[in-house]
């Protein structure tokens, strides 16, 4: 029996909900997808595909937070910074598009992201905007229910948040002010319940904005408000009927926004909550994603590796793990060799016993569709082979495979634009005359012959140098010295084999 995250959560899901779930997600879409954008779909998505593979009947819906306000400016899109600055504190939804092909900055986002799923072959049953939910009066109750229990949910807010609110302190509802289209910056200052309105001042001073001192009110239908996030999200659940519901672990620290989810779904609506569950951050070389910094860039990250690797980089770990992904070459080599290996393993129903191994194979599963993306030649082989003929054609009929090579090759030209290759592999054929070892070269090279495998050569080194009472280290070094005019390289028997053994031979001879 496998045990993963996902099919433990599953066990519990069925056990308490049974057949027939709804699973949730949703994000403020305030810039260009992340990476860090991706675990917000892709891990209730796996979890929906092990709930179908059960035969339970889900639904899963995806929100795109734009009612939220505009709060930064994404490096990115500094281009814009002119125009989009007049925009600061407004709803994602109010704020232009900077590039004019939607109706709103949050709209042109929450596009992105769908863009982006699927890519990742991701598939939902509803992708909804915030603010189609606020407009079509689905929130309208929960705030008449809140004002009318304002006393007693201002206290579950203090006990869920650990902080103790001001005394004239009334936000449990956000207007949208009529003079500078703000959300970020007004205040409360009255529930009128005889007329369903909310008076309110626009004066807060937010740091990256100001407000402009506009009074007023918004009535309920107009629907010129949303509620604060901690009363926000447990009502969408709640009018959703969402059974599980995932989220970072920030909002599940003691304090955090679940805690008080949770405690208005069972105190004020006498309701059980939602499953949850709770997921580790993904970083990039041990840093948060950061779209004001420009960290963590998608489009980036997935010109360096497939759709499907990066899922199962995500998938093979445990779920409340920070994730830290590196655009480092040794790293990306490794995980690309993982993931061939895994698949091998499956492609050939190798039984696996160890779990480890169980829970990589898994995650393998899950992040793609077995029969279409096994890799039979590893990436490095790929890359010395470019390296050294620059001919793809030539690539193909050398390693075989040419579906394979053909879908890696994007991959291996962006490596090599981008500048991460590694020295080693930078690889020009580059023969340089011999100084010392003669000897011992000249055994090897006449050792040398046309049926070895690349593993025959590597070892074939290794016995030279103890025939001759040299350190192999050495005569690795003298051997790429030899062959490339630099003392490190791929692997030496598969630099060898690529290169073509009686080619090989003959230059080493050539050069004693």
């Amino acid at each position: 029996m496998i045990i993963h995250w996902v099919t433990k959560l599953a066990d519990k899901i069925v056990k308490e909900r049974g057949y027939k779930v709804t699973v949730a997600s949703g994000i403020t879409t305030s810039g260009p997808p992340h990476l860090g954008t991706v675990c917000e779909f892709l891990y209730p998505w796996a979890l929906v595909k092990e709930l179908k593979r059960r035969g339970v009947e889900t639904y899963f819906i995806f929100v795109g937070d734009i009612m939220d306000a505009f709060d930064s400016i994404p490096l990115t899109l500094k281009k814009y910074e002119r125009e989009l600055k007049l925009h600061l504190g407004k709803p994602l939804c109010r704020v232009p598009d900077p590039y004019g092909c939607h109706g709103s900055y949050g709209e042109h986002f929450l596009s992105e992201v769908e863009k982006v799923m699927e890519e990742f072959n991701v598939t939902l049953d509803e992708i909804v905007g915030s603010n189609t939910l606020y407009e079509r009066g689905y929130y309208d109750k929960y705030l008449k229910l809140f004002i009318e229990k304002f006393d007693y949910v201002k206290r579950i807010l203090e006990e869920t948040s650990l902080r103790k609110l001001p005394e004239n302190w009334k936000d449990i509802v956000l207007p949208i002010c009529k003079k500078c289209g703000k959300i970020a910056t007004t205040r409360v200052l009255e529930f009128d319940t005889k007329n369903n309105r909310i008076r309110y001042i626009c004066d807060k001073d937010i740091g990256y904005t100001k407000g402009c001192g506009y009074k007023g009110y918004v009535t309920i239908d107009s629907h010129e408000w949303k509620l604060a996030w901690r009363l926000d999200w447990p009502s969408r659940q709640d009018f959703l009927k969402v059974d599980v519901e995932g989220a970072g672990v920030d909002h599940h620290t003691r304090g955090g926004s679940w805690d008080t989810a949770v405690a208005i779904h069972e105190k004020v609506f006498g309701k059980k909550p939602p499953i949850g569950f709770k997921y580790g951050f993904i970083l990039i070389h041990g840093r948060k994603m950061s779209k004001s910094k420009g960290l963590g860039d998608l489009k980036y990250v997935l010109s360096l590796v497939p759709p499907e690797i990066l899922k199962y980089f995500l998938f093979k770990g445990s779920l409340e793990e920070n994730k830290n992904f590196k655009d480092d070459a040794r790293f990306l080599l490794r995980l690309y060799e993982e993931f061939k290996q895994v698949g091998l393993l499956i492609e050939r129903r190798v039984e696996v016993k160890d779990p480890a191994l169980a829970k990589k194979v898994y995650a393998y599963t899950l992040a793609t569709d077995v029969s279409k993306a096994v890799f039979h030649i590893s990436f490095a082989d790929i890359l010395v082979l470019y390296q050294i003929y620059k001919n793809w054609e030539h690539v193909k009929r050398k390693l075989g495979y040419p579906e394979e090579v053909e879908r890696l090759s994007k991959y291996i030209g962006n490596w090599i634009n981008f500048g991460i290759v590694p020295k080693e592999y930078l690889i020009e054929f580059k023969p340089t005359p011999i100084k010392e070892y003669r000897e011992v070269v000249k055994e090897f090279a006449q050792a040398l012959n046309p049926s070895m495998r690349d593993v025959d050569v590597h070892n074939l080194v290794y016995e030279v140098a103890r025939k001759f009472n040299v350190n192999p280290k050495d005569l690795f070094k003298i051997l790429y010295t030899a062959l490339l005019g630099q003392p490190r390289g791929p692997r030496l028997g598969r630099l060898i084999v690529a290169l073509g053994i009686e080619k090989v031979k003959e230059t080493l001879l050539k050069l004693i």
